[in-house]
């Protein structure tokens, strides 16, 4: 009998091996049974470990690229938490696509705060490979990202727009609005040229820094990209092939989000702060645009022109901020108010402009897929 079961486990023994999924380039689980390499990219995800700061620093430039996207797609858990493998569910759909799979796994944040983690599969050469190993909720849409997705905010927007065009077609105070900020533009013409100036000019050395990364890094800012657009909705918006949908999405993240809510704001904050942020911020927008050097400049007219539009409307109310400052400095704090109510009405010509550009993109991107 012992001899018996020694035989079976020898047997048995190379067949629970194959089993076992192997690992990729990448250090990931691959086979071709795509339960047991999910199951496997669970456990290796808990046991990976953030990548300290002082660890990046001290990499290679290729290197620091070569990880990034794999980071942002399968970011390392919190310590302490804890997944229920057994627990295993495939999400409903996805094997609706030969290639692709995806399951749910019932898990834990530390403090015992209940969450799914959910892992991407897609088929390969090598068999199922890991694309993503992340938390449900961190790219669920909520609140106004979630509603803006909805039959009823793209009639809203397209309502918006038709109401904006009856404004501008008639005398309106959307109109004396306008007149009033291409008004302040032209008062301060020479803060609004030097912040333009300004900001361009980091612009087109961040374009400058992307067209000088080493092949390696073209992957890395493309993840970069990707996830940016993945948590503000954009990608299921465009995704949608609604045009409505995209331009209302895009309008709110360009003007609600970027342009009122952190611009303009720290424009009152005599101005200072807005320069401070947006020179980094657009030197890094600028970086991924410096990986389209393979392209004809004709076929990268409409983008660019798409670009300039955006830009444009940024970078007029950021000179808003140099309005106040400039006023303040001259006049001193009484003339705060003033010098606020001009900034302010920089925020029509802007809006303006990333309303036709959110359009626009739109059109460019869904109907002509550029």
């Amino acid at each position: 009998m012992r001899a018996l079961l020694l035989l079976l486990a020898l047997l048995a023994a190379p067949l629970a091996l194959a089993q076992e999924p192997a690992l990729d380039d990448r250090g990931w689980p691959v086979g071709d049974d795509p339960e047991a390499v999910a199951d496997a990219a669970v456990l290796a995800w808990l046991e990976r470990e953030p990548v300290a700061i002082s660890e990046l620093m001290a990499m290679p430039p290729e290197e620091v690229c070569r990880q990034l996207p794999e980071t942002l797609q399968a970011p390392p858990p919190p310590p302490g938490t804890r997944v229920v493998v057994e627990d295993r569910r495939p999400l409903a759909g996805a094997e609706a696509d030969d290639d692709r799979r995806a399951y749910t796994y019932a898990a834990v944040r530390p403090g015992d705060v209940l969450d799914v983690v959910q892992v991407d599969l897609t088929r390969g050469d090598e068999g199922w490979r890991v694309e993503r190993v992340a938390f449900r909720t961190s790219g669920e849409l909520t609140g106004v990202r979630a509603w803006l997705q909805t039959p009823a905010a793209s009639v809203a927007f397209v309502a918006l727009t038709l109401l904006v065009l009856a404004g501008l077609a008639r005398p309106s105070p959307l109109r004396r609005g306008l007149a009033m900020g291409l008004a302040t533009a032209r008062r301060h013409r020479t803060t609004v040229g030097l912040t333009m100036g300004l900001l361009y000019v980091t612009f087109a050395l961040g374009a400058a820094a992307g067209a000088s990364l080493p092949p390696e890094c073209d992957a890395a800012v493309l993840a970069v990209v990707e996830g940016a657009i993945d948590q503000l909705g954009a990608a299921q918006a465009y995704g949608s092939g609604e045009v409505a949908r995209a331009a209302v999405v895009t309008f709110y993240q360009n003007f609600v989000v970027v342009t009122f809510s952190v611009h303009f704001f720290l424009t009152l904050l005599l101005g200072a702060p807005s320069y401070l942020l947006a020179v980094p911020q657009f030197f890094l927008l600028g970086v991924p645009f410096g990986l389209v050097g393979g392209a004809s400049w004709l076929s990268l007219v409409p983008m660019i022109l798409l670009v300039v539009v955006e830009l444009t409307a940024y970078f007029l109310v950021i000179s808003g901020g140099g309005i106040v400052l400039g006023t303040v400095f001259r006049r001193g704090f009484g003339a705060y108010p003033s010098a606020a109510r001009q900034a302010a009405s920089l925020l029509v010509p802007a809006g303006l402009l990333l309303l036709a550009g959110a359009w626009y993109e739109a059109v460019l991107l869904v109907l002509l897929g550029l």
